[in-house]
This record gives C-alpha cells, structure tokens and sequence, in this order.
C-alpha cells in the first residue's frame, strides 16, 4: 500500500461540516481523480489522495468549489515526501 501512496499527491482543505459531503462527491465523481476522506479528529478537514496525472484537474476543480463554497487549504497529516 506505501507504493500506491507515494505515486499519490496528499493535499488538506477545510471546509464548513455541512459541505463534506457536497464536496466529496464532486471528487468522487470525477472517477480516478482523486480519494477524500476525513479525519478521525475532526470533521470539517478533508484529505484528498490526488492522481498525478489529475493535479491540474483537481486544482481546476478545487479553485472553481472555492467560488461557491469556503475553502481553506490546510497542511497534510503525512510527511511531504508524499506531496508534490
């Protein structure tokens, strides 16, 4: 499973609880761009495994949710040797 992560980019946002769900869907949707979960310790944070080959995509994406809802990039739980 490490393999798989390292070839993935970690990236963190917040948002408002009641968008989690808005939000996760709009990744998911878009089929092999991207995986989000939340944390154990809280529920406003998002962590989003991003494809490498989608990361102009999700950005597309995650700037265009930003118009429409309050999004706060975070720092990632992980070490940046998983981030871009």
């Amino acid at each position: 499973m490490s393999s798989i992560h390292s070839l993935m980019i970690l990236r963190s946002i917040r948002v408002e609880k009641k968008d989690i769900g808005y939000v996760r869907w709009m990744f998911e949707s878009h089929d092999g761009m991207a995986t989000p979960t939340t944390r154990p310790e809280t529920f406003d944070i998002l962590d989003i495994l991003v494809a490498p080959d989608f990361i102009s995509d999700f950005e597309d994406l995650l700037s265009a949710l930003s118009k429409e809802i309050k999004i706060e990039i975070v720092e990632s739980p992980l070490s940046t040797s998983l981030q871009e």
